[in-house]
């Protein structure tokens, strides 16, 4: 025969909660520039974030290349655009035969949590 149990409330277990991960305003948005030649980072919805961080890797004939950035959040939305390849006095050189390509942003919260968002891209 089953019976039910009345528990009370001090004897139920206490649900601790913590504070979620505030993204739902973030966002962000990556494209390849119509040429291919360059990577669009737009982002966005920076309400929580404290600090934001994006590195881009990638080969370019058998050549580990990369590029490291930053935002601050305080200055609003933004769009960035990532070339492929290497500039010096306006004079740039296009990255040919690009492969293991990776984008990774970091968003440190303002409740020291951190978001972390990794995408493989196909040029």
């Amino acid at each position: 025969m089953l019976g039910l149990v009345a528990v009370s409330a001090s004897a139920r277990k206490k649900l601790v909660r913590r504070n979620p991960i505030p993204v739902g305003s973030f966002w962000n948005k990556l494209k390849l520039r119509s040429d291919h030649q360059a990577l669009l980072l737009l982002l966005g919805g920076m309400q929580h974030a404290a600090k934001i961080e994006y590195q881009l890797t990638y080969s370019t004939n058998g050549v580990a290349q990369g590029i490291n950035g930053s935002h601050e959040p305080a200055l609003g939305n933004t769009q960035k655009e990532l070339v492929f390849g290497t500039c010096s006095n306006n004079d740039c050189i296009a990255a040919t035969n690009l492969t293991d390509m990776i984008f990774e942003l970091r968003v440190a919260l303002e409740n020291g949590q951190t978001l972390v968002k990794r995408y493989q891209i196909s040029p």
